[in-house]
Parts: structure tokens; C-alpha cells; sequence
């Protein structure tokens, strides 16, 4: 084994030793690497007092079989293995508390050297609107030289990496599991992409699985990654809100598009708004904090202003029974909640299911995650 794989093996080997979102970059910024680290011994392990009893333990035993097999994992699947001492560690990572001591890349590893990265988080089972809005302000972001940050989720996520892609800029995805990790299938095209024109990065080792607590350890990094944070669509218990928590912590920027005063599914962005995040209604007003980077080139930009969709929605058929009218005349150009149209609609669940399948079938109704539904594209 060459002289930079023993390096990353070290490396390796402390991450894990630690664990996930315990800052094993504190414990190497005392030494000069992991390395020396690992020589430094027992003694000096203790003294530091960084570590809990079973992190001791795991450094103790001095293992290296899991660290190794690592490596050789990273090298057979050409992911890049990014500790501390490597020059595409983030720059704005470091400072925040508990930093990675290592982070696992898939893509061009170049993008994380960029200072200027917005995170832009969000709702899942966001609205047409948000989406529409999230894609705008990306494309914008990418033209300026923004990399743009986010989670690889479906919903504002996924609206957050395509905007910087269409827009012709860098995206990085930050994963709550391992890089080889079998998570959302359905966005395996979109990592696909990141990776050609961006970055897939994780802390976790390669096939770690998601658990409970590993999409908020991940949201520290998003934040951490980033000189502000975007909230485009929260609700009240959103995990956005969770990162927009971070990035206060990490004395980053926090910024929010305004939502319907009325939705529940804008309650938690809009609550970010009364408590002093920045209200955003193009991208040059999360920029223009950040105009004095020599990254960035305002002048690329002519944005409007915000505004909601005109969208009509289709008229009713004179075909539909009074039953199927009642329910689709509780339906505007934003989607609803079966809860709602419960309410709305005046229906048993069970009637109402019904009739909403038979909408479906016609064509004027579509379903959407988390018990949603919305008008037909």
C-alpha cells in the first residue's frame, strides 16, 4: 500500500473509530494528521479529552481491517476519500463545530473547492409553485457561479440540482447514508447527473444505510457546506427547518421565500421570515450579501420579482356527477390534502376515496406523495 493510501487509511480508520457527526476533524486538527494521530497513542487520546469511553475503546484495539476494506471500496468504485488535509476539503466546512474529519465524493471533487455555495432545502411533497421557484433561483444561482447545495431528495431538492444543472453551474448533493447505499431509486438518474457535473458526498462509509438521526446529522453539513441557507418551502415540523437551525448555529445566512399566509405547507418558511431570516423574492437577494466575491458576477443577472403562476384550473365536465363536481370544486391550482378535502367536501374518507379515484380515472385529478392531490397537469 503507497504512502497516500496509508494516509486515508488512518484517516478512515479515526472516522470510524469516532463515528458519524462527532468531529473527527477536532481530534486532527490537534496533530498534523491522522497519522500522526494514530502514533500520538493512548495517552495523548486521553488527554485530549474529546472522547467518549467507547471511542477510546475502538481507538484502543487499532483495527484497520474496516478502513482498509473501505479503501479499496473507494478505489473500485472511484470515489474520492476527503479528509482534512486534502485540498478539496471545503474551506467553509472547516469551521463549523463537529466538521467530518472525512467525507466520501462521487464526481468532480474540484466544485467543493468553490467558497460560494447556497444551500437550498425544502419540502418534499412541494408544490407546483415552489418548484417552479426553486428552479428559477438555482438557474440564477449557477449563472453567477454559485454552487448550489442540497440533499438529492425528491421535491425542492430535486428541483434545487436540476436548476443548477440547467442552469450550467455545480451542484452538490449531501447524502444521510453511504454512497453505495440503496436509497431512492427513483433519483438515482439525478445522482447520476450530480456526479457528472457536480458532486455526491457523504460522511458516512460506503454502504452505510440511512437511520434514524442520519438526515439530521447530513443537514449540519448542507449548512455547513454553505455561506447561507434558502428555505423555499417548510412546514411547521419540516427537517428545512432543522438545517436553517445549523446554519444559525454555524453564524451562516438564512433566507426564506414567502408562502400562502393560509397553508399549513408554508407555516415553518413563513415563521422563518417573522424571526429574522431574509425574505426572498429573486436570487440577487440572497447575492447581494455575498457581492464582494471575487466567484461571483452580478451583473450576469436580470431577474424579476417572484410571481405566483397565472395557471387556470380546467372547468369541470358536464359529464361528472354531482358527486365528482363536489369534490373537484374543492380543488384550486395548488395541491391538497385528503385531511382538507375531507373537510372541504363535506364526505365520509371512505366516499371521498372513491371519488377521487374515479377523478383520476377521468383524468382532471393526480396524486401526489404524502396523501396529496392536485389537478391534473
Amino acid at each position: 500500500m503507497n504512502e497516500e493510501k496509508d494516509e486515508r487509511v488512518y484517516s478512515v480508520w479515526l472516522s470510524c473509530c469516532i463515528g458519524a457527526g462527532c468531529g473527527s476533524f477536532d481530534a486532527v486538527s490537534l496533530f498534523s494528521s491522522a497519522k500522526d494521530f494514530y502514533e500520538a497513542g493512548p495517552v495523548e487520546w486521553y488527554g485530549c479529552g474529546l472522547f467518549r469511553p467507547a471511542q477510546l475503546r475502538r481507538m484502543e484495539r487499532r483495527d484497520f481491517s474496516e478502513a482498509q476494506k473501505i479503501v479499496r471500496l473507494c478505489d473500485e468504485n472511484s470515489w474520492h476519500i476527503i479528509d482534512m488535509n486534502s485540498e478539496y476539503y471545503p474551506v467553509n466546512l472547516k469551521d463549523i463545530p463537529d466538521a467530518p474529519g472525512v467525507l466520501y465524493a462521487w464526481g468532480d471533487a474540484e466544485c467543493l473547492k468553490n467558497p460560494m455555495m447556497i444551500a437550498v432545502v425544502g419540502a418534499r411533497d412541494a408544490t407546483r409553485y415552489s418548484v417552479e421557484v426553486t428552479h428559477r433561483l438555482t438557474v440564477d444561482f449557477a449563472k453567477v457561479g454559485v454552487t448550489v447545495v442540497s440533499g438529492g431528495a425528491v421535491g425542492i431538492d430535486t428541483a434545487a440540482h436540476r436548476g443548477a444543472l440547467d442552469g450550467g453551474g455545480k451542484t452538490v448533493a449531501v447524502m444521510g447514508c453511504g454512497l453505495g447505499a440503496k436509497y431512492l431509486s427513483e433519483n438515482e438518474g439525478l445522482r447520476r447527473d450530480i456526479a457528472n457535473h457536480g458532486a455526491v458526498i457523504s460522511e458516512f462509509p460506503p454502504f452505510s444505510k440511512p437511520f434514524q438521526g442520519s438526515f439530521p446529522l447530513r443537514n449540519r453539513i448542507i449548512s455547513g457546506l454553505s455561506k447561507g441557507t434558502l428555505v423555499v418551502e417548510a412546514g411547521e415540523h419540516s427537517g428545512s427547518l432543522g438545517t436553517a437551525k445549523f446554519a444559525r448555529q454555524q453564524n451562516r445566512e438564512v433566507f426564506a421565500v414567502p408562502g400562502d399566509v393560509i397553508s399549513s405547507a408554508f407555516a415553518g418558511s413563513n415563521v422563518l421570515i417573522a424571526n429574522g431570516a431574509r425574505p426572498v423574492f429573486r436570487a440577487e437577494d440572497v447575492l447581494y450579501d455575498f457581492a464582494y466575491l471575487d466567484e461571483l458576477d452580478l451583473s450576469l443577472l436580470k431577474s424579476e420579482p417572484l410571481r405566483k403562476p397565472t395557471k387556470q384550473k380546467p372547468l369541470a365536465p358536464e359529464t361528472l356527477t354531482e358527486e365528482q363536481r363536489r369534490v373537484y370544486a374543492c380543488f384550486d391550482c395548488e395541491p391538497i390534502g385528503f385531511d382538507a378535502l375531507v373537510a372541504k367536501s363535506g364526505f365520509s374518507a371512505p366516499l371521498l376515496s372513491q371519488y377521487l379515484t374515479e377523478l383520476q380515472i377521468i383524468g382532471l385529478v393526480q396524486p401526489l406523495p404524502g396523501k396529496r392531490f392536485a389537478v391534473a397537469d
